[in-house]
């Protein structure tokens, strides 16, 4: 295994992924973060930052872009009005409820050609492999 295949991989995904969402008025930003909203209720941007791996001014010009479309709400934190809370609406939720799982149902039909133990094999070693990249990220 080398990191050549997986890259090449990623690519597929994404430019698989990418005509669908542009089609469906996304970037594949926003769609980043309508999906992680969709599945993820009263997070703080800071949690998204963190969580979709984006930086703080990509995320916030993404959720400017998605509150003027009424797709997403930020509201200040009571506890601290220096901070917000982000949530999908409902008109976000229609919208993108066609394309949230698109990458997860490219995949099975990619994962397809491996029999149901590779898979779980497949699962289990991606997982070990996602952790590992976790602690050498955050050792740094």
């Amino acid at each position: 295994m080398n990191y050549q295949t997986i890259n090449r991989i990623a690519k597929y995904a994404k430019e698989y992924g990418h005509n669908k969402i542009r089609d469906a008025g996304f970037s594949d930003t926003e769609h980043k973060i309508c999906t992680f909203l969709y599945f993820h209720s009263d997070v703080s941007q800071d949690m998204a930052v963190k969580a979709l791996m984006l930086d703080k001014t990509t995320l916030a010009k993404a959720l400017v872009a998605l509150e003027e479309r009424g797709l997403i709400l930020r509201i200040q934190n009571p506890s601290n009005r220096r901070k917000n809370i982000l949530n999908i609406t409902e008109t976000g939720k229609a919208t993108i409820a066609d394309i949230v799982n698109i990458y997860d149902e490219w995949f099975l039909s990619v994962a397809a050609c491996l029999s149901a133990d590779e898979q779980v094999q497949f699962d289990d070693y991606s997982t070990r492999l996602l952790q590992k990249a976790q602690e050498i990220s955050e050792e740094k």
